[in-house]
C-alpha cells in the first residue's frame, strides 16, 4: 500500500467584488487566418455586446466602474484531460477523489472533504504515483466519475499526458481562476465560441471552427407557393417584393436569399448553413453595381431534394433545359421537397404555374434594367418581371408576351404582365386582360433557390 501524498485543497467561494472597467478587444478568425466580419461579440454577464467590422476587429468598451457579481458553473460536472481531473458544482458539497491500482485495489484517498460552489481541479501528473498506471475515481457527493490514467513512459509508450514526469511532490486540487463572465461569439456558418473570463481588460483574440456539413446533396429547388404565402403571410405571396425585411442597397436581392434559406430550412433541417442563393438578376446589388443571377450561385453540381442531378456546372445549365438533368426533373423542375412542381399535389389535377421570375437572358444576366420589379423591391413597377419556364409551355407566349428566349427555356422565355402580388394557375391562354399581377399567364411570383455547397 503506499503511503498517502500531502494535498493542498482551495475552495473557489465566488468572486470578491471590486470596481472595474471593462476594455476588451481582440480580432475574430477562420482557421485559416482569415478574418470574420459580421460576428457577434457577446458579454453574457453584463448584456453588452457588439460585431466585428470589415477586419474581424472588435471592442467592448465601459469606462464607469462596474462590480463584478459571482458565476458559478452552469452545471454539475467531472471531466479529465490530460491527467488533470477538472470538478464543477452549483452548490457545496463532498468530494473525494481516490486512486486505485489496475487490480481494483484502493491505493490513496487523495481528497474527502466538503467544498463550496465553484471549479477545481486536480493535477495527477504532479503525484508521487503519476508513473504508474492506475484508475482515479471522482465524486460530488453521490455522483461519480471513473477514468483510466496512462502514464508517459520514457523512450516513448502509452500516455494521456504529452510532457510529464513522475514526481515525489504532492499532488493537489487548486482553484481555477475566479469567473467574472462568460464570453460568447457567433457567426454565421460558423461553430458558437464560449469561454469563461477572469478579466474584462485585454487583447482576446478568437478563431472560429467553420461548421462541417453532413448533409445529403440538396442544392436546388424551385420555391413553391405554398413557401411563399407560408413566409409572406400572404395567400398572394409576395408579388415583385422580395425584400423579406431587409433594408437599404440591394435589400431585394438579400431578402429572396433569405426566403431560400428559410425554405430550404423548412425542408431539409440544417441545411440553412449552404449559402442559398435566390436565381435573380438585379441592376443595382448591395454594392451598387449590376449583379447577374449565374454570376452568385457557385459552380456546381446542383441537386435537388431527392438527390437528383440538375447539372454538373454553369455550362450544362446554360441550355434551354439543364443539360445532364436527372431525365425525371429535366422537363418539370421540383420544388423544395422534391416534389414536380406541375402538379405539386399528387392527389390534384396539374396547375398552370410555370411563369419563374428571373430578370435574366439565357446567357444568365441581367435581362433589362425594368425587367426586375426594380430589383425585387415593388409591387407598382411600371413592367412586369422576365421569367423563365421552370416545365416548357408550348404556344405562342414569346411572340404575344415578349421574349427573348423560348417557350420551354428555364432562364428566360416571357414577362409576367405586372409586379403585383398575386396568382394565376388555370390555364387561359395568357393573362387576363389589364393584369398586372406577377402571376399573371400561369404563376405565382416563384423563383429559382441554388446553394453554393452541393
Amino acid at each position: 500500500m503506499y503511503q498517502r501524498a500531502a494535498v493542498y485543497f482551495v475552495l473557489l467561494m465566488g468572486v470578491t467584488a471590486s470596481a472595474q472597467s471593462i476594455s476588451l478587444s481582440g480580432t475574430v478568425k477562420n482557421k485559416s487566418g482569415r478574418p470574420i466580419a459580421g460576428a457577434t461579440v457577446r458579454l453574457a454577464v453584463k448584456n453588452l455586446n457588439t460585431t466585428t467590422n470589415s477586419t474581424g476587429n472588435y471592442s467592448i468598451i465601459q469606462t464607469s466602474p462596474v462590480t463584478p457579481a459571482p458565476l458559478l458553473p452552469g452545471s454539475e460536472h467531472i471531466s479529465m484531460e490530460k491527467g488533470i481531473v477538472s470538478i464543477g458544482m452549483t452548490a457545496p458539497a463532498l468530494v473525494r477523489i481516490e486512486l486505485f491500482d489496475m487490480r481494483g485495489n484502493m491505493v490513496a484517498r487523495m481528497i474527502d472533504q466538503p467544498a463550496g460552489a465553484g471549479e477545481y481541479r486536480f493535477d495527477v501528473t504532479r503525484h508521487a504515483l503519476a508513473a504508474n498506471m492506475m484508475v482515479i475515481r471522482a465524486a460530488i457527493g453521490r455522483s461519480g466519475a471513473t477514468f483510466r490514467y496512462l502514464p508517459l513512459h520514457a523512450g516513448g509508450g502509452r500516455a494521456i499526458v504529452s510532457s510529464a514526469a513522475a514526481s515525489s511532490t504532492g499532488g493537489g486540487i487548486t482553484s481555477l481562476q475566479a469567473v467574472v463572465d462568460t464570453l460568447n461569439v457567433t457567426a454565421a456558418n460558423y461553430m458558437s465560441y464560449t469561454e469563461p473570463l477572469s478579466s474584462l481588460q485585454g487583447v482576446k483574440d478568437i478563431t472560429l471552427d467553420t461548421i462541417t456539413v453532413s448533409l445529403p446533396k440538396f442544392s436546388f429547388f424551385v420555391t413553391s407557393l405554398k413557401a411563399l404565402q407560408d413566409l409572406s403571410k400572404s395567400q398572394n405571396g409576395f408579388g415583385g417584393d422580395l425584400r423579406f425585411g431587409k433594408t437599404g442597397q440591394g435589400a431585394g436581392l438579400l431578402g429572396a436569399d433569405s426566403i431560400c434559406q428559410c425554405i430550404a430550412e423548412r425542408s431539409m433541417p440544417g441545411s440553412k448553413v449552404k449559402q442559398w442563393r435566390a436565381f435573380l438578376s438585379v441592376a443595382k446589388g448591395p454594392d451598387g453595381t449590376q449583379v447577374n443571377a449565374i454570376d452568385r450561385i457557385g459552380q456546381g453540381p446542383w441537386y435537388d431534394r431527392l438527390g437528383r442531378l440538375l447539372s454538373n456546372n454553369i455550362t450544362e445549365l446554360l441550355n434551354t433545359r439543364p443539360a445532364g438533368a436527372d431525365a425525371a426533373i429535366k422537363n418539370d423542375l421540383p420544388n423544395e421537397d422534391g416534389i414536380p412542381n406541375h402538379q405539386p399535389d399528387p392527389n390534384q389535377p396539374a396547375v398552370d404555374n410555370h411563369h419563374f421570375v428571373t430578370g435574366t437572358g439565357t446567357n444568365g444576366q441581367l435581362y433589362s434594367s425594368t425587367a426586375t420589379c426594380e430589383d425585387w423591391t415593388s409591387v407598382t413597377a411600371n413592367r412586369g418581371p422576365h421569367c423563365g419556364f421552370s416545365w416548357p409551355r408550348g404556344g405562342m407566349w414569346k411572340t404575344t408576351f415578349g421574349g427573348g428566349g423560348s417557350s420551354s427555356h428555364w432562364i428566360s422565355a416571357v414577362s409576367a404582365p405586372g409586379c403585383g402580388a398575386g396568382i394565376e394557375l388555370v390555364q387561359r391562354g395568357g393573362a387576363s386582360p389589364g393584369s398586372t399581377i406577377i402571376g399573371g399567364g400561369g404563376g405565382y411570383g416563384g423563383f429559382y433557390c441554388f446553394a453554393l455547397n452541393p
